[in-house]
């Protein structure tokens, strides 16, 4: 055999290991689309900035990170733009198949292997819809009337492909995304370029994920990998300049995915050491779900911060008071109710009874994520003022050094 030959068997074998290890993540679209809006709109890299320097910021302050003190529930709906399929065919997929899909990615979530750590966090189809009436949690819209939609698909913005006009597709079923976290499932992706992507959390009416239907299922490492981008993580390799490069790791908080628990790799190193560097837990990254490693199996105690701190600013925030769930969206967990507020509902003021006379810190945070007010109280009674703002929903982040609790308020 000669060497020419050689070598081009060798090249085959090396695409066809890469592409059956990394199907499981290898065509997510979240990086070309976020590099695309980073070089061509000012005002979403200036958003994406910001909340860069916001999630730092609460990291550091430890404002999301307590112990066992609460699960974050985000009340998801899913929307099934098939191409006219009966339910349970194609891309028409079946309510069970989504609500597996939805069991597999709490499962990743909470840890349930025992490899990573439970991030806290809990994703419910939702149960009562904008309306304030009774769903599933699941919408089916035919996609075929948007042009392109059922030759190659949805087309996100920005991309060149020949596709269905990702706001057009969106527009025929989505949910406010201060009360839901919109998960599209779709036929396909720029004629199978892509098997998902996410919206960083930059707000929006069209923020959310899109996922292909043969990959929302209950084994697939997509969707927690697409939510993971959708909280604020970036590949683990990010940073690698497409696969050539070590990322630059001098400060873990800033370079690279910005978690200093993950050691930066480059996309293909998936193997038994990491050739660029020996420091930290290689698993870590190589088995992690962000990663186009096979075998994805854990999150990190770094990234579980990272997706708190965000969880708890806007535009997530807002998640967190929603009623989408049927109940409010912080599952509060060991508390001994030290905090009580009245009157709620209110007319204008309430107040919070604070009967261990704990040094507190109180947040007001309105129903979009915005921080309207902080006290620092060890008061028995601390008092809120909200004549000066609109009737609606609020939330209170309460936080006495060892735990923090969250209240609803509504203002009538």
């Amino acid at each position: 055999m000669s060497n020419y030959s050689r070598f081009i068997q060798l090249i085959i074998f090396m695409l066809f290991f890469q592409m059956n290890g990394m199907a499981q993540n290898s065509e997510c679209g979240t990086d070309y689309i976020h590099n695309t809006r980073m070089e061509s709109n000012a005002v979403y890299k200036k958003q994406v900035l910001e909340m860069e320097t916001q999630v730092e910021a609460s990291i550091k302050n430890h404002a999301h990170n307590n112990s066992k003190s609460t699960i974050y529930k985000i009340p998801v709906v899913v929307h099934v733009l098939h191409l006219g399929e009966a339910i349970g065919t194609g891309s028409n997929i079946s309510d069970l198949q989504i609500q597996q899909a939805i069991t597999g990615l709490n499962n990743r979530f909470n840890n349930s292997n025992g490899n990573g750590v439970d991030v806290e966090m809990e994703f419910c189809l939702a149960s009562i819809d904008p309306n304030g009436n009774s769903t599933s949690g699941i919408n089916r819209v035919n996609g075929t009337s948007v042009a392109n939609y059922q030759t190659n698909g949805i087309t996100p913005t920005g991309n060149p492909c020949i596709g269905g006009s990702e706001t057009s597709i969106k527009d025929l079923s989505r949910w406010p995304v201060a009360d839901y976290y919109n998960i599209w499932v779709v036929s396909e992706i720029c004629n199978g370029s892509f098997v998902g992507y996410a919206s960083y959390p930059v707000g929006g009416l069209y923020d959310g994920l899109v996922i292909v239907s043969t990959s929302m299922t209950s084994n697939s490492g997509t969707l927690p990998h697409e939510i993971g981008h959708g909280f604020f993580l970036y590949h683990t390799f990010n940073g690698d300049g497409g696969n050539l490069n070590c990322p630059v790791d001098n400060d873990c908080t800033i370079d690279g995915d910005r978690v200093c628990d993950t050691p930066p790799h480059k996309q293909s190193d998936c193997g038994a050491t990491n050739p660029c560097t020996a420091a930290g837990v290689w698993d870590n990254s190589r088995y992690n779900y962000m990663s186009y490693c096979p075998l994805v199996n854990r999150f990190t105690q770094g990234q579980k911060d990272r997706m708190r701190a965000t969880a708890v600013i806007a535009p997530r925030a807002s998640l967190l008071t929603s009623a989408g769930c049927g109940i409010l969206g912080t599952n509060e967990i060991n508390s001994n109710q030290e905090f009580s507020v009245f009157p709620n509902p209110t007319q204008s003021n309430f107040s919070i009874i604070n009967s261990a006379q704990k040094p507190l810190t109180i947040v007001l945070i309105s129903s979009d994520g915005k921080q309207l007010n902080t006290l620092f109280s060890q008061d028995n009674i601390v008092s809120f003022d909200l004549s000066s703002h609109p009737k609606g929903l609020y939330l209170l982040e309460i936080n006495d050094g060892a735990k923090t609790e969250f209240k609803r308020i509504i203002k009538e």
